[in-house]
């Protein structure tokens, strides 16, 4: 693992992710700021701690979501 300290592209972040540099969580926190307080703001709304897991979650839970708008749009 390395240490992180800002925010990174998202296509570094998927590198060092895929490479197994970094975590889930590690992922989030320096994407942006905004992921950030959407991801603690999800985990709020949940009730989940702030672990790996929980990272996992919610990467799984905005695919799903960036998939239904993908689907919504091409029906229209």
């Amino acid at each position: 693992m390395i240490e992180l300290e800002g925010y990174y592209s998202e296509e570094e972040l998927h590198r060092l992710l895929y490479d197994g540099k970094i975590s889930r969580l590690e992922y989030i926190y320096h994407h942006s700021e905004e992921r950030k307080m959407a991801f603690l703001d999800y985990c709020h709304e949940h009730g989940l701690p702030i672990t790996e897991v929980s990272a996992e979650q919610f990467m799984q839970y905005e695919l799903e979501e960036e998939e239904r708008e993908m689907q919504s749009a091409e029906s229209e």
